[in-house]
């Protein structure tokens, strides 16, 4: 799931953990992750510099595209400074109310959703030291009850070597990240060992079609 803060993203899987239990299934095997951007520096300074560095490069019109194939809204035809609350379109006011309810006291213009979306997408975007970041990783699972992070970059391959070389070291200190791979298939990474397939209280696992012969 997609959503730009904590308190969008901690009520979203809070409802469909509840949702879950509604129909017979365990909560807890309803895996969620959320897309993060992390941009790191071994300083404070030297993290806000490489994230200032990134928003200088941000397109304008490539940032209105985006976000007109999220909302269906043909953003060419608004002027930059206008709000985003005259902006009337149903079909895309979820999408920018993912935006914008990330901060409602604020008056938000075209502008400003570029400059929001320009880096991270609708996604949060967390800069600092990796002892920075890992801080505010351990608070986003603790606020939103999320099971892992579907990590973004701004730059690529950058961002990822920047993670495994610096955040990932102090996550695995911290025991927020494996020390090494577990066996077995993607579902028993995810389960456990001998979670291989589905199985009951799991819908799905009632269509299983047995083998003949």
């Amino acid at each position: 799931m997609s959503g730009p803060s904590a308190k969008i993203i901690g009520p979203r899987v809070s409802a469909i953990r509840q949702e879950a239990a509604a129909v017979g299934r365990n909560p807890a095997e309803i895996l969620m992750f959320n897309m993060m951007t992390i941009i790191l520096g071994n300083t404070e300074a030297e993290a806000a510099a490489k994230y200032a560095d990134y928003r200088s490069h941000i397109n304008p019109e490539g940032a209105l595209a985006l976000m007109s194939g999220w909302t269906g809204i043909d953003f060419s035809g608004y002027e930059l400074d206008q709000q985003v609350r005259h902006v009337q379109n149903d079909a895309g006011r979820s999408a920018l109310d993912n935006v914008t309810r990330g901060d409602p006291d604020r008056v938000w213009t075209v502008r400003d959703v570029i400059e929001h979306v320009g880096i991270g997408g609708a996604g949060p975007v967390v800069v600092g030291t990796p002892d920075m970041v890992a801080d505010k990783i351990e608070d986003w699972f603790e606020k939103t009850d999320v099971d892992g992070l579907n990590v973004a970059f701004a730059v690529s391959p950058g961002d990822f070597e920047d993670i495994a070389d610096m955040l990932v070291p102090e996550l695995t200190r911290r025991g927020r990240y494996k020390s090494e791979y577990a066996k077995g298939t993607l579902r028993e990474k995810l389960f456990g060992e001998g979670r291989a397939r589905l199985d009951a209280p799991h819908p799905a696992a009632g269509y299983r079609v047995g083998r003949k012969g």
